[in-house]
């Protein structure tokens, strides 16, 4: 996205937004579902976390995030930098991803191991991902 592209945003219910093509619903199970999609840059990833802040804010309690990698383009360091703050919220309890590259996934778990984020699994399928948040598989 250029510095002159509008970003847009549209708020579809209290528990869905649109960023662009990428869609963020927070469900009754209080989950976050991110799906994301194409390239981000910093615009984008700063919007994004904006509403998913908005929606840790409505829990009660601790949420979780279940992000969806599949149609995800490339991320722009700044963004990174962005999307990797939000896991230092406290009220998240843990962050699945689903998706990604076999080759992303290797430097990317490089980068998690190094960090010793135990917050953050990746899976190969949503089944997977959200039998872990929901607490039926214990170990990523």
């Amino acid at each position: 996205m250029s510095p002159e592209e509008k970003l847009e945003v549209k708020q579809i219910s209290e528990r869905e937004y649109w960023v662009g093509e990428n869609r963020i619903y927070f469900g009754e199970d209080d989950i976050i579902y991110v799906t994301a999609v194409g390239d981000a840059d910093e615009k984008i990833a700063a919007a994004m976390k904006e509403i998913e802040i908005r929606f840790i804010n409505m829990a009660k309690g601790e949420v979780s995030l279940l992000v969806d990698l599949n149609k995800c383009g490339k991320q722009s360091p700044e963004a990174r930098k962005i999307r990797m703050s939000l896991g230092e919220n406290s009220k998240i309890r843990k962050v699945a991803v689903f998706g990604i590259h076999p080759v992303a996934k290797i430097i990317a778990s490089f980068v998690v191991g190094i960090s010793k984020n135990d917050k953050l699994c990746f899976f190969k399928t949503k089944e997977e991902a959200l039998a872990w948040l929901k607490g039926r598989e214990e170990i990523c």
